[in-house]
């Protein structure tokens, strides 16, 4: 048995978050015990399956045990003090504070692992700044997991190939996604065309970017709603920017859902406006449930949809998210082509093949074939 600890600062509605649950729910428990340790505790730990163990650093979250955290973080103690099981295998499942702590890790005999989920080269302002902080974390660890092959490219170029690196796919489930999609949404009426995007509310996203196309292509007559799905630092700026321009009754923020997936189903096109991602979690459960896409070029997109073969590719820019929305809104017979190859390609993303590939991953690694 192969005990196995996968460490996140939180367990919360985030896309890393999700996957991880996906992954330790289906793991086969008779070759792996896995423990799940988050630095606070989080309700979402409840939907871990019987026979995952769940942790968090501190009891609760506080004035008093935020300062305490900060203190014993920045003084690199908070793997002696609060992770004190005897792992085979230990795992930074985020980066920066994550991936500081474990590095701080005092098992010897662990295997350790720091997954790497977005495109650093694009998430960080000063690359070499980056760079010199976070390398003497990543000497600690025996490989870096990347969760595609351009977050991989980035990560390497960045580190100049010194940190061994492996690419291993995020874990969907692709069966409970069809199951979920079948539930009916209450609080939202389909009344004509509509596009849906998901994700959190923070720049990365660029919504608004997203915010901007709709209200062109309504101007231009292209009758249509938006539904967002998800919350963030970004909301009341979004919000203002729906009353400023009169959008209040085509826009519709539906915040977070534990279940976005009847709402994705509903939708006539999946977008994504982002100017950068790792490796989209929406989107790939775009193409299990067989869904049209428009995406920016950015990370894991062309892994997921290959050359604008299962959804459309475009360039990440305004004027071109533009141009390749309306082409999709105005054309039912390439919504429709591009629904089916979806589909198709959904398949690739089965969760049991994706499990199978990170659990041999795993036991390669202790014993030493990697």
């Amino acid at each position: 048995m192969i005990k196995i600890l996968f460490f996140i600062e939180k367990l919360g509605g985030g896309g890393a978050e999700k996957v991880l649950r996906d992954l330790v729910n289906h793991m086969d428990q008779t070759r792996f015990a896995i423990t799940v340790q988050s630095v606070w505790p989080y309700e979402e730990g409840r939907k871990l399956v019987p026979g995952v163990r769940y942790r968090s650093v501190y009891p609760v979250r506080n004035k008093w045990t935020e300062k305490l955290y900060r203190v014993e973080a920045a003084a690199g103690l908070t793997y002696a003090l609060h992770i004190k099981d005897d792992y085979d295998i230990e795992c930074a499942y985020l980066e920066m504070g994550t991936t500081k702590i474990m590095a701080a890790s005092t098992n010897r005999r662990a295997k350790k692992l720091a997954w790497v989920h977005c495109d650093l080269l694009h998430a960080v302002s000063d690359i070499r700044a980056f760079e010199e902080k976070t390398a003497p974390w990543y000497r600690k660890f025996d490989r870096v997991v990347c969760v595609s092959r351009s977050v991989k490219d980035s990560f390497d170029q960045i580190f100049h190939n010194v940190f061994p690196s492996d690419v291993l796919y995020n874990v969907v489930d692709d069966d409970t996604i069809r199951e979920k999609a079948q539930e009916a949404v209450s609080n939202a009426e389909k009344r004509r065309l509509t596009m849906l995007s998901v994700g959190t509310m923070y720049p990365p996203k660029n919504y608004p970017r997203l915010l901007r196309t709709h209200q062109r292509l309504l101007q231009e007559g292209v009758e249509h709603d938006l539904w967002i799905l998800g919350d963030g630092v970004q909301r009341s700026q979004i919000e203002q920017f729906i009353r400023d321009n009169g959008l209040q009754d085509s826009v519709k923020l539906f915040g977070f859902q534990n279940n976005p997936y009847p709402y994705m189903k509903a939708a006539d096109l999946i977008v994504c406006s982002s100017n950068y991602e790792g490796f989209s979690t929406a989107i790939t459960e775009s193409t299990i449930l067989g869904k049209t896409i428009v995406t920016t070029d950015c990370s894991g997109m062309r892994e997921i949809l290959g050359d604008s073969e299962y959804g459309l590719i475009i360039e990440n820019n305004d004027e071109a998210f533009y141009t390749g929305v309306k082409r999709m809104l105005s054309d039912l017979d390439m919504r429709r082509e591009y629904a089916a190859r979806a589909a198709i390609r959904g398949k690739r993303f089965s969760k049991n093949h994706l499990i199978s590939s990170t659990e041999k991953y795993l036991e390669g690694l202790l014993q030493n074939e990697l």
